[in-house]
């Protein structure tokens, strides 16, 4: 039943966007593609027709495809990153696919176990970096398409890949076309967050594509039977429209049956072709999809025995012609995943578990990786032989574990967790408890951020805990009391109270780990006492089992909860604890966070740049993984904040919030993102990105102080940008409560207190200023209490705004202060003084791309008729610097509200010259808005 290869049919446009996307990246600008759709849809069949056009030349691009598969437990893990890495290796060699991976190759190791030894301890978290690292570097010389399909059964190392890749195609000449389908991917699938991520940072192109219409499922099976010719009347082909419903795989099957008999169920429409085979080659087809997705030769040859499998050649080849199965150079698959699901269900029960336990067993004699475990676990539970499914079940979940699969450590946990009742001896079996593996499903849960399950969990884990291990017990208290106070329950002190009570003497490195876990809580919460208290005792406790590392990090704490309480002497400590930590990067990863996010809290922006990027430069040279990296380079963000470097921190955070998983560390960012992108002048986003998160964002300050303090700032700003003083109020109201804030963290709180206290002041409100002065007063002893004091009393009318200019804060006071007393001068009939105040301002603002101020600054400007502004980069006294004709005309259509494609309409170009036309406009005008060059435009009219 040979069927021609048919015509694309109804996906010009869908083609038409790989194209565009395929010469983009020839010309030296990636992109990212993804196709959506639901199952049989046409993505693999679009993407092979737009990779026809790329056949291998003198310098076109090389093409790396992978493709995601599942097993019963879950995604099969790295399985598209394996396809990807098999198809470097065959274009370069093993050589020098190595060397240009790096010295980083070795991380590879995971993906390839005979492509280099992996050390020790090699942090596998580094993966995704690495291998797009390497893709990257070989789109250096030549294009680069990368074809990664079905991503809805994707692990969480792949999915951090892929908006890794997403990131680094926009600066490289590489193509990634990402595939999933849609009707699988459900409200609380994991792909949905990666995917929502790269839409909004506009980082992909996506392409939904839907069913074929009737007169197109008309031509495609004209196509496919070569005698329906449009218009034709022909037996069975309104049925074949009506079963097909528009799906072209459905179309392709169904098609060679127009004139005759149309199945009736879509389970018959699957096995069509199957059905029609030989008892021979329905066997060998039904061996082949119990291997999974793909079976290779030899995994067919351990499994069947190589003398079987050459007489079964004659039936692959029937299989073969008749479009069942197609072959590749290592093996065979199915020409589509729902012909092979379907054929799955055709397995008798003896076959299945025969078919199954033979290629347990084969995978068995491979060298083990995590992706294997995990299959020969999914095979042993297909077999029902729940002995070998626990234990491999047990083995998987361990290495998943080890190197970063959450997801599949969790669905094979939770696998083993099913089969435990069902094994005698299944402690025996396992090589664990029941109570361990309850904590370690409930360790991959945490991770996964589901932390009321993870919690749930540990709690069972620590019911069972055997009484005669009472270090476990201990260990096992305090990783529940962790839990509680991630989950926001300050009960959870409790629990680790009583887990210090019940470590035994003799165990000096549990008792150590509790009061790290003790100091590091008190000190977010704001409880320096305590927490100095406990990384004291716990640093004699860790020195004396000889665990410098630990004894480092607990230094490090009780350095920062005493710099915290003002005690600045207490930096010492820090160098102390870089002394401790040696070549340990976890408690090197901490010296280098937490000494800089001091000078960060000392205004010290510089150094604390300078101190971040050395952590994260060493934290590539390490090889360490994204994750400890990304906490450094996002205080050196915060560092370009404070020094006004905005456009480079922006584009930090646009490019890195998509790599960070939800966690506390997310908050932090998100956060700090949010408060940019308002000063930027994006108050609507700003306000969108805060009611996405801001619940999150409450719900983690209620544990530490940093977040209180943070979000209470930003918080506030929105809420008096929405005019809500009100709600300002209670938010900031945290700042008088010295249990809920302390020294350094309730200064920039004060700030934004100070102007909701004079917005209060103008709509005839009273309020109780008392407790906010006695705030302020009880931060005076800290090193950045000036600028913050001189804000607080120019908000409320007592204090000059010179003073906030001339103080050394934040890069963005210096342009609100002098936009605040322009206004001021304004209001006090100081037309000049006001002019030079504003104009000031808008340059102030530009130059650290302070949106918000900018356009504040210029609509006072424009509304108080003082003129426009008379320098940096403004129009006036220039010029080189006035508009063009053009320009003008471009001006005047901005001030009508029109977007840069309507402009482009409206004057006949490209959207791109209009584009350009309104940042030379900007420019020059020296505002960083389309309305504050709109309100110009209309001062221009009304003077003239």
């Amino acid at each position: 039943m040979q069927v021609p290869h048919a015509r694309l049919i109804g996906r010009s446009a869908e083609l038409a966007t790989l194209g565009q996307a395929l010469d983009a990246a020839r010309g030296g600008a990636g992109r990212t593609v993804v196709v959506a759709g639901e199952a049989g849809i046409g993505k693999t069949r679009l993407v092979e027709e737009l990779l026809a056009k790329t056949a291998p030349d003198d310098g076109g691009p090389l093409v790396l495809r992978g493709q995601c598969a599942a097993s019963g437990a879950g995604p099969v893990p790295y399985s598209g990153l394996n396809g990807v890495l098999h198809d470097v290796i065959e274009s370069l060699g093993a050589a020098d696919t190595l060397e240009a991976a790096g010295p980083a190759a070795d991380a590879l190791g995971v993906l390839a176990p005979g492509l280099v030894q992996v050390r020790a301890g090699v942090d596998t978290e580094r993966l995704p970096e690495v291998l797009v690292e390497l893709l990257v570097a070989l789109a250096g010389t030549r294009p680069i398409v990368v074809v990664l399909e079905d991503l809805h059964w994707s692990c969480d190392v792949t999915r951090t890949t892929v908006a890794r890749l997403a990131r680094a195609a926009t600066a490289a000449p590489l193509l990634a076309v990402l595939t999933y389908r849609s009707d699988d991917v459900g409200r609380r699938h994991p792909l949905r967050t990666t995917l929502a991520e790269l839409e909004r940072s506009r980082l992909a192109v996506r392409i939904d594509l839907g069913r074929l219409g009737p007169d197109e499922v008309v031509q495609l099976a004209g196509e496919l039977h070569g005698s329906v010719e449009p218009g034709a009347a022909v037996d069975g082909l309104e049925d074949l429209v009506e079963r097909s419903g528009g799906v072209p795989f459905y179309v392709e099957e169904l098609a060679s049956y127009v004139g005759g008999e149309i199945p009736d169920s879509l389970r018959d429409v699957l096995l069509l072709r199957y059905s029609q085979l030989s008892p021979a080659a329905q066997e060998f087809c039904r061996a082949v999809a119990a291997a999974g997705q793909h079976a290779s030769h030899d995994l067919l040859t351990a499994a069947l025995g190589e003398d079987r499998l050459v007489v079964a050649e004659s039936a692959a080849r029937e299989a073969v012609e008749a479009l069942v199965l197609i072959p590749d150079p290592d093996g065979y698959r199915f020409r589509h995943a729902l012909m092979q699901e379907a054929v799955v269900a055709e397995l008798l029960p003896g076959e299945r578990r025969r078919l199954h336990a033979a290629y347990a067993t084969a995978l068995e004699a491979r060298p083990p990786s995590v992706a294997r475990l995990a299959e020969i676990a999914d095979h042993w539970w297909r077999a029902r032989v729940p002995e070998r499914a626990l234990a491999a079940a047990v083995a998987g979940q361990t290495a998943a574990e080890s190197d970063a699969g959450t997801s599949t450590a969790l669905a094979l946990g939770e696998r083993a967790m099913d089969l435990w009742d069902l094994v005698p001896d299944a402690e025996r079996v396992a090589g664990i408890t029941h109570a361990e593996l309850l904590r370690r499903v409930a360790a991959a849960l945490h991770s996964s951020t589901r932390v009321d399950r993870a919690l749930a969990l540990a709690r069972q884990s620590l019911e069972e805990w055997p009484p005669g291990d009472p270090s476990g017990r201990a260990r096992m208290l305090g990783q529940v009391s962790y839990y509680m106070l991630r989950a926001g329950d300050v009960s959870g002190l409790a629990r680790l109270e009583e887990a210090l009570e019940v470590v035994p003497d003799d165990d000096l490195s549990a008792r150590a780990s509790l009061l790290l876990i003790k100091a590091r809580n008190a000190m977010l919460a704001g409880r320096h006492g305590e927490a100095v208290e406990a990384s004291d005792a716990g640093y004699e406790t860790a020195m004396a089992t000889g665990d410098t590392a630990t004894a480092s990090v607990l230094v490090n704490v009780g350095a920062l909860s005493r710099i915290n309480s003002g005690d600045l002497t207490a930096r010492a400590d820090l160098d102390r604890a870089r002394e401790l930590a040696g070549t340990d990067w976890y408690a090197l990863s901490r010296y280098y966070t937490n000494a800089s996010d001091t000078h960060l809290k000392l205004g010290e922006y510089e150094q604390a740049l300078d101190l971040a990027s050395e952590g994260a430069a060493r934290a590539r040279e390490l090889g360490a993984g994204w994750g400890p990296r990304a906490m450094l380079e996002g205080n050196a963000a915060e560092a370009l904040l404070g020094l006004g470097r905005w456009d480079e921190a922006d584009a930090w955070y646009e490019r890195s919030m998509p790599l960070v998983a939800p966690s506390t560390f997310a908050v932090y960012l998100h956060e700090r993102w949010t408060w940019l992108t308002f000063w930027r002048g994006e108050v609507d986003r700003a306000q969108a990105m805060a009611r996405s998160r801001g619940e999150r964002w409450l719900q983690h300050s209620r544990n530490e102080m940093q977040i209180r303090s943070r979000a209470s700032t930003t918080l506030a700003e929105l809420a008096l940008a929405r005019g809500d003083v009100d709600d300002a109020l209670r938010t900031v109201a945290a700042a008088t409560d010295p249990a809920a804030l302390y020294g350094y963290y309730r200064l920039p709180v004060l700030g934004v207190a100070g102007k909701a206290l004079g917005r209060a002041r103008e709509a005839g409100r009273a309020v109780d200023e008392g407790p906010y002065r006695a705030a302020l007063a009880a931060c005076a002893s800290w090193p950045t209490y000036p600028v913050w004091a001189a804000l607080f009393a120019a908000e409320l009318g007592e204090g000059p705004w010179s003073a906030v200019t001339e103080a050394d804060g934040p890069a963005h006071l210096l342009p609100y202060a002098l936009y605040r007393d322009g206004a001021a001068l304004l209001a006090a009939g100081d037309r000049a003084g006001a002019r030079d105040r504003l104009t000031d301002a808008v340059e102030a603002a530009t130059a650290i791309a302070s949106g918000l101020v900018a356009n504040e600054a210029a609509a006072l400007l424009v509304s108080g008729a003082l003129g426009r502004p008379a320098r940096g980069g403004t129009v006036a006294g220039r010029d080189d610097e006035r508009l063009t004709d053009r320009e003008s005309q471009v001006l005047e259509l901005v001030a009508e509200g029109l977007t840069n494609g309507q402009i482009a309409e409206r004057l006949f170009i490209s959207r791109k010259t209009a584009s350009v036309h309104v940042s030379a406009i900007l420019r020059k005008l020296g505002v960083s808005s389309r309305t504050a060059a709109a309100m110009l435009a209309g001062s221009e009219r009304t003077a003239s």
